[in-house]
C-alpha cells in the first residue's frame, strides 16, 4: 500500500508537473495491482490508505467506523471503482451506500406490506422511525447512535409526554428497522441491538370490566334500541355479543364475511391475514350464538360481510351511545373506561371469574404471553377478591380433637 502524487508532461510548455490529486497504489486480494485516484490532500489520502487496508482484511463485513468511511467520507467515484473492483461487496451493501436513510425506511415500510402487514401499520411504522431519526439528526445509516436515540426517547417521557409502553414501541420500532437492514444485507450490524426495554409499571388508558349484570343489561337493551350508524338494535347486541363471549376484536369483527363461519361445528375462522399476531384463528361460538348468527347472515353470499363496517370504523361512538341507553357509565370513578376493547377485557375477566385455568385462557385470548392475559386483561374486583378468601377451607378445628391427638396441648 503505497499513495504517491504522479507527474505529467505539460505539453504546452513541455515542463513536469504534478497532478492536483494523490493515488494509492496497492494490491487487493486477486492479486491485482490497483491504482485508485485519491485526494487533493496527502493527509486525507494517508488515511484513505489505512483505512482501504482495513477494507481489504474485513473480509466484507464492514464496521461501522469503516462503513461511515465509505459513505460519508470518500467521493462518490471513488467509492464506484471500489464497487467495480469488488473491493466493496456488490450485491447489495454496495448500492445502498450513501443512502439517505429515509429512503431506507421507505423501503422497509414497503417490505412490511409485501409480508402482509397491514398499510396503515406500515405507515405508522415509518412515520415514527422518520420522526424519530430526524429529531435525533441521523441522515445516513452510519449517524445512527444508540446512546442519542435512547436519551432522545427518554426525554420525550413523561406526566404529558409518551408512555413507557409507547417508549418500548419505539424503540421496537427502530431495532426491527435494523434487523431488516441486516437481513437485506444493507448493514452488517445494529448499533441498537444492545438497547433494552423499560420495565413498564404504569397504564396511562385504564379500561374496566363489565360485571355480568351489565352485560346482560348492554346486550338486552341494545336489542331493543334504534337505528344508528346504519346498524340495527339487533345488530348492534349480535357484535357485543360475539365480543363478550370470543374475545374478538372490534377490527377482527369487522372484516368477517358468512364465509368465515361454519355453524355446524360452531366455529369462526379469521385468516392470518386479519389477526394481530398473523396467525389463522378458529374460535369456538355458543351454539346459542351460533343460531343468532345463522339467523343473521341467511340468505348472504359467501363473501359478504358479517356485519356493518361501522364496526371497525365507528365501534367507539357506537358503543357509547348504547352504554348510555342500558344506564351503564362510560367513565367511572376511578377514571376507568369501557370501549370497545374493554368487551375482550371482560372475555378474559369473564375466564378468570370462571376459574379456567391461566394457560387456557391465555389461548383463547391468543395472547403471545401469559403476563399480558394476567396482568392487562384480567380485572378482579375487591368483592371478588373477598368472596375468594371467604370461600377457602375453615382451617379451625374442635380444640378437644386437637387435645385428643395432641395430649400435651393446652388451651386457654
Amino acid at each position: 500500500m503505497k499513495t504517491f502524487r504522479p507527474t505529467f508532461t505539460d505539453k504546452a510548455t513541455g515542463k513536469k508537473k504534478r497532478c492536483a490529486h494523490w493515488y494509492i497504489t496497492f494490491v487487493d486480494n486477486l492479486q491485482i495491482r490497483r491504482r485508485l485516484p485519491a485526494f487533493v490532500n496527502k493527509p486525507a489520502t494517508e488515511r484513505a490508505a489505512v483505512k482501504l487496508q482495513e477494507l481489504l482484511a474485513c473480509g466484507g463485513v464492514l464496521s461501522q467506523p469503516l462503513q461511515a468511511w465509505l459513505e460519508k467520507e470518500i467521493p462518490v467515484p471513488m467509492r464506484a471503482r471500489l464497487v467495480e473492483w469488488g473491493i466493496i461487496d456488490g450485491q447489495r451493501m454496495s448500492s445502498h451506500l450513501g443512502k439517505p436513510l429515509a429512503a431506507h425506511v421507505a423501503d422497509f415500510r414497503a417490505a412490511l406490506e409485501a409480508k402482509g402487514n397491514k398499510a396503515e401499520y406500515a405507515r405508522r411504522q415509518a412515520v415514527t422511525l422518520n420522526s424519530i431519526f430526524s429529531a435525533c439528526g441521523f441522515k445516513t445509516w452510519t449517524d445512527l447512535d444508540a446512546n442519542r436515540l435512547y436519551t432522545h426517547l427518554a426525554g420525550l417521557r413523561g406526566a404529558e409526554g409518551i408512555s413507557q409502553r409507547t417508549f418500548n414501541a419505539h424503540l421496537k420500532a427502530a431495532q426491527h428497522f435494523c434487523r431488516w437492514m441486516i437481513q437485506e444485507r444493507r448493514a452488517t450490524s445494529s448499533p441498537l441491538a444492545h438497547l433494552r426495554s423499560v420495565t413498564q409499571t404504569e397504564i396511562r388508558r385504564q379500561r374496566r370490566a363489565l360485571d355480568l349484570d351489565e352485560q346482560r343489561r348492554l346486550l338486552t337493551v341494545t336489542a331493543q334500541g334504534p337505528i344508528h350508524h346504519t346498524m340495527t338494535g339487533a345488530e348492534r347486541s349480535l357484535v357485543y355479543r360475539l365480543a363478550l363471549e370470543t374475545g374478538l376484536r372490534a377490527g377482527e369483527i369487522g372484516k368477517l364475511t358468512r364465509a368465515a363461519f361454519n355453524f355446524d361445528a360452531c366455529t369462526v375462522t379469521l385468516p392470518a391475514s386479519d389477526t394481530k399476531n398473523k396467525r389463522v384463528a378458529e374460535i369456538d361460538l355458543k351454539p346459542s350464538t351460533a343460531a343468532l348468527l345463522r339467523a343473521h347472515l341467511a340468505g348472504r353470499p359467501p363473501d359478504a360481510l358479517a356485519f356493518s363496517e361501522n364496526v371497525s370504523d365507528r365501534s367507539a361512538e357506537t358503543l357509547r351511545l348504547d352504554l348510555a341507553a342500558a344506564g351503564i357509565p362510560y367513565r367511572d370513578d376511578a377514571g376507568r373506561t369501557v370501549d370497545f376493547h374493554a368487551l375482550r377485557h371482560t372475555f378474559i375477566t369473564n375466564l378468570a371469574r370462571a376459574g379456567v385455568h391461566p394457560s387456557d385462557a391465555q389461548a383463547l385470548a391468543r395472547h403471545s404471553t401469559i403476563t399480558l392475559t394476567m396482568n392487562y386483561y384480567t380485572h378482579t374486583a375487591r368483592r371478588e377478591l373477598k368472596r375468594i378468601i371467604n370461600e377457602q377451607p375453615d382451617l379451625s378445628a374442635a380444640p378437644e380433637r386437637l387435645t385428643s391427638a395432641c395430649p400435651g396441648l393446652v388451651f386457654a
